[in-house]
Formats: C-alpha cells, structure tokens, sequence
C-alpha cells in the first residue's frame, strides 16, 4: 500500500524546525511490513504536496493543537481527492469528535500499530483497537490500544525519509549556530501529575530504550547521516539513574565526539555531579529543568513532583561543570496570583539559569488544567492554531490569575531576569550573541515587550 504521511505546516507562529519522530516511527514500521511510504514535513517543504508524483492509498496526518487547524484543510483537500484521511496525534487523540468531521478515522495514542493494521486491514475497522470512526453518522470509539511494551522491538525511525537534513535546525536554533542536527527519545510516558500535561498519547507510564538501542541509534546517525548535535527530545531521559549513566558511558565509550543536549529537559531531582560530569564526557552541553513554579506550595498545587532544593543543586552543578542551564518557568497557571508569580521571578533571579524560558500556562485539551478552567474559569483565546507557548498571551483566567496581571507579569519577568548588568554583559560577551544578532534581538524585542506591553 502506497502511505503518504504528513507533517503540517506551523503557520500563525515560528518555532524550531524540528524531525517529526512520531510520523518517523510509523513510516519504519510500515516500510518493515512491505508498505511505500512518502513522508511530506511541510514545515521544512511547504510546497512539496504540489509535486506528489503519484496518487497514495492512504493519507496520514500528525496534529498537535496548534497544527490541527491546517491539518483539517489538509485533509479536506485529500478526501476531495477522494484518498483516505487518518488523522493522529495528541489533539486527535484529546478532542477525537472533533477531527472526525475531516477525516474518516481518527488514531488515539500511539500510533505506530495501529496504522500498520489500518493499512493491512482498512475495511476491518471494527476489530481495530485505538481507533475512532463514523459508521452510519454515529462515532464509534473502539477500545485504547495497550502501550508499547517493549520499545526496542520498533525500528529506527525512517530518518532516511527527510530528506535533505541541513533543513532542520537545532532545538534551540537561536542559542546556536547552525549545524547538521538531528532529534531523537530514548523514552516514552510520564508517571508525573502536572495539571498542564496530556498523557492521551504516550500514558502514564515511563517506558525506556535499553541503552544499547540507543548507543547503536547514536552511531546510525553520526555515520550515516554526518550529524554534528543530537538533541534528546525525552520528558524524563534520566528517570531512570542507572539507565542514564549507562547511556552517557556507552557513549564516552564510543569516543562520541558529537555534542547533545536534553534541552527538552531532565529531572532535576535526579542527577548529581556523577551523572553529570560522565555525561559531559560524551559530549553533552546543555540541558532544561523543568521548575514551573516558586515556591514549594504552588509545586504541589500544579501536580509537580519536585523539590526545588534540589533544582538549586542541580544549576549548581550544571555551572561548576561548564554545562548551559535552561530554567523552565510558567506563569498564569490555576491558583497563580500576582505575588506567587513574583515569587516564580524570584526563583528565577536566585537560581540564575544560563537561560530562563518564561511562559503564560497553555491549558491544552483534555489536560486536568482544561477541566478545571472548563468548571472554574473562563477561556480567553478558542482558535486552536494560537494554542503556542511562546505567543505571551493569557489563554484563561481563573481565581485570581487575570489576563492583565498575567500578561504584565510575564514580560515582568524577562526584564527582571534579563535586564541585569551582569546578565546584559555576559549576552553581549557571547559569540553566540553576534552571530545571531538578528534572532537575538527579534526574540528580547517581544519577550521583554518592547512593543508596548
């Protein structure tokens, strides 16, 4: 069968260019059972849907909320075309209802088994787990499909299917300069709480590449793809201490002169300078902490397991080994307030990350935090395609957390962080800085509301 899987294109904002590993995980497994895949990343390629050579079978079509939007026109056009639409990813698999007035079926979850017995049995529709579908006008939610057990029995993600690779960029393209980079996760699943996260799609329980698969991943795309950075795009790389130390000693071992980040970020309460100094080794350069909050009462009030003593060791650590820090920070979240805010500020101003990322709480769908606000609050903001962290716009309010405080406090904070003499002094040190003036002051420009905010 002839599967065409597409990525949509970001349009109402920007972000890093990035692989799409979820398509990149099916497009292997089905290539494995006989499948022709095309893989179309129209973030990299708009106008590559226009240069289809021959007609697919099937369409397949990944979605995060803010891509749903320009994934329901996407599959308007195909089903005109009369080719068949499935549509998957975490906002299908939130909100199935809703993608079904586009597309004929809908994959909650992940995705890699069930689009490969769609494709080997599409008209056994009732038999297949982890779907949603029409039959007769009445939606039919067939049972969740069970989690991948064992990760290591899926293939390499079909990284051969990007294509020309220089189109990608770093996760954190303003922060370095340009170079052959690729993505890739060593788990799955969070058993975390956080009010502000979906599990609709990897669950609840934390899911590990052995080692070995990962070290052998590592080597695939250094020699056959030339890499120069890998950014390990996990929730929770070091979850598992034993496990993460493997990871970064097999790769010393490999004399891994590759550099890699964990700039989606690692668990702060789990590291220490053993792991941190081997994984430095191997080349390691740069990670995220996700904190959230400022205090320990607003942690345990969004359903954050962490103990920000121990986020203070970690930065410390970081900066004793030369490691870049990112300090992750949301402001605006259920029970937030202007002096809990001030108090997230603070934290951030003390620990005094390399870098700290402030944003205003998205409450993604189906989210505990969406429930709550659909109960409680009030949404600000229902066009889907705006639903993106880096927008500085309030999407709710709940309580006492108000769209005109939130808003002033967010730009509040990248002044208050930034705009420090020793903090401006070290920017303008930077290499980095000048090489990417024009990002560098594009990006100060709107966070630190220049604008007028």
């Amino acid at each position: 069968m002839k599967v065409l899987l597409v990525n949509p294109q970001l349009k109402e904002y920007k972000q890093p260019a990035l692989p799409p590993l979820g398509l990149l995980f099916i497009a292997a497994v089905l290539e494995k059972e006989g499948h022709k895949v095309i893989l179309q990343d129209l973030n990299v390629s708009p106008s590559e849907l226009d240069n289809l050579k021959e007609k697919p079978d099937i369409v397949g079509i990944t979605a995060t909320t803010t891509l749903v939007k320009e994934a329901w026109r996407l599959s308007k056009i195909f089903k005109k075309k009369g080719i068949p639409v499935v549509l998957g990813g975490p906002h299908p698999s939130a909100l199935p209802e809703e993608s079904l007035e586009y597309a004929d079926i809908v994959i909650r979850g992940e995705g890699e088994e069930t689009m490969l017995q769609l494709c080997n049995n599409w008209d056994d529709k009732e038999n297949i787990v982890g779907i949603s579908y029409k039959k007769d006008d009445q939606i039919i939610h067939n049972s969740q499909r069970p989690l991948i057990k064992d990760l290591d029995s899926l293939p390499f993600p079909a990284y051969h299917l990007l294509g020309d690779i220089s189109a990608y960029s770093t996760p954190q393209p303003v922060l370095t300069q340009k170079k052959k980079c690729l993505t890739l996760v060593t788990s799955r699943g969070c058993p975390y709480q956080c009010n502000y996260c979906f599990k609709g799609v990897f669950g609840p329980v934390w899911r590990p590449h052995s080692p070995e698969y990962i070290i052998k991943l590592w080597r695939y795309l250094v020699s056959e793809f030339g890499v120069e950075e890998i950014g390990v795009q996990d929730d929770n790389f070091n979850l598992d201490y034993d496990r993460a130390m493997k990871i970064a000693e097999g790769l010393a071992k490999e004399k891994n002169k590759v550099m890699w980040t964990t700039a989606q970020g690692i668990r702060a309460d789990k590291v220490d300078f053993t792991l941190l100094s081997r994984m430095k080794e191997s080349g390691f350069f740069r990670t995220g902490f996700g904190i959230e909050a400022g205090s320990q009462e607003m942690i345990y009030k969004i359903g954050k397991s962490l103990d920000l003593k121990k986020v203070e060791e970690a930065i410390r650590l970081c900066k004793k080994l030369g490691i870049e820090s990112i300090g992750y920070f949301m402001l605006g979240n259920a029970w937030d307030n202007q002096e809990t805010m001030e108090d997230t500020i603070n934290l951030a101003v003390k620990l005094n990350p390399d870098i700290a990322h402030f944003t205003i709480t998205v409450p993604f769908p189906s989210t505990p935090l969406y429930k709550l606000v659909e109960k409680e609050g009030k949404f600000l903001i229902k066009d889907w395609s705006l639903y993106g962290y880096t927008q500085g716009v309030c999407y709710f309010e709940i309580g006492e957390a108000k769209k005109d405080i939130v808003e002033k406090m967010y730009h509040r904070a990248y002044r208050r962080f930034y705009l420090r003499p020793k903090k401006v002094a070290k920017i303008l040190t930077q290499k980095s800085t000048w090489l990417k003036l024009p990002e560098v002051a594009k990006a100060a420009y709107g966070y630190l509301g220049l604008g007028g905010k």
